[in-house]
């Protein structure tokens, strides 16, 4: 989310939130305004004299059909204020185009998404761009309903606990939970099983993107080569190295690396870029030390650690 240099006060009205604040984030996510991105966008049939509301924003795909709607509040308000009118504007737009929009509610500096079909409301860094809109429209329609049914590559991770752990991490997802940990021993094979269950998500629908994070380079490319090995079909690169793909749909960073492509001025990955991020030595310090990363993309997550469970927060 982009802050603004000077704003006056800590409470300022809903029109200059909106100015200043969450116009400058859309933009920053490369929506255009009047193209696909429309101010008090007026629909009928609301519960109220007039019949009128008027969307704050309505957010539009390629296709002319609506991606999200944004109901916005001044910044010293709670956004859930207008979850309910958001959730209004959201029935009614999908009686219009018969697709039902992601809501999204913000004062400026907190913002919430709320995809009432998949998962609960959750706060985000920003509003989404428009293509990580149109890949959640995608997955949402092509996604297998369940997950943890499907069947393992025995030549990718043939172990009984591999299998488990996979297995345990896919009932978790289908339980709408977006974190999970796994716990394994050093040579156990922590690598082959998340190259499995990448495997077992994208054949099953539920993601495309992938981020692989660890704290050393040669952790990176030890991870990069496995998937380069094990799932060749998979574009991927390596952020540690000077020949880069960044529409790859498999990146492999260090926290450090990532850290400073998310603090740059022109961001090389949006909030909604990957559909599933691993935590390599998911220790609280990592997560102390590198949280910026954590909360500014919005994804499923798995941390992998060799620590014992009672060590682990």
């Amino acid at each position: 989310m982009v802050i603004p240099e000077v704003i006056d006060g800590l409470d300022i009205s809903e029109y200059k939130t909106r100015k200043e604040l969450i116009d400058k984030d859309l933009n920053c996510m490369g929506w255009i305004k009047d193209k696909n991105w429309v101010e008090e966008y007026e629909l009928e049939g609301m519960p109220n004299p007039s019949n009128v509301g008027y969307a704050d924003y309505v957010l539009f795909g390629d296709d002319g059909y609506p991606l999200a709607v944004i109901e916005a509040k001044r910044t010293s308000r709670d956004p859930a204020v207008g979850r309910h009118q958001a959730i209004l504007y959201a029935d009614l737009l999908e009686k219009k185009f018969r697709r039902r929009p992601i809501i999204f509610t913000s004062n400026g500096y907190e913002t919430y998404i709320f995809d009432d079909r998949n998962y609960p409301e959750r706060r985000v860094s920003g509003i989404y761009s428009k293509r990580d809109l149109e890949k959640l429209f995608t997955l949402s329609k092509n996604r297998s309903k369940v997950l943890h049914d499907a069947v393992i590559n025995d030549e990718i991770s043939n172990r009984y606990y591999q299998k488990n752990a996979i297995k345990a991490t896919c009932e978790t997802f289908e339980r709408m939970g977006r974190k999970a940990l796994l716990v394994m021993a050093t040579g156990s094979g922590k690598t082959r099983t998340v190259i499995s269950l990448v495997d077992v998500m994208m054949r099953k629908g539920w993601i495309r993107n992938v981020l692989f994070l660890a704290d050393r380079t040669s952790l990176v490319k030890q991870a990069y080569k496995a998937f380069v090995n094990l799932l060749p079909n998979l574009s991927v690169t390596n952020m540690c190295l000077a020949d880069r793909d960044l529409t790859a749909r498999g990146v492999f960073s260090t926290y450090q690396t990532m850290i400073k492509k998310i603090d740059s001025e022109s961001k090389d990955f949006s909030i909604g870029r990957f559909d599933l991020i691993f935590i390599d030595e998911a220790h609280r310090s990592v997560y102390g030390k590198y949280t910026a990363i954590f909360d500014y993309f919005d994804s499923l997550s798995v941390g992998l650690t060799a620590t014992p469970r009672d060590q682990v927060e």
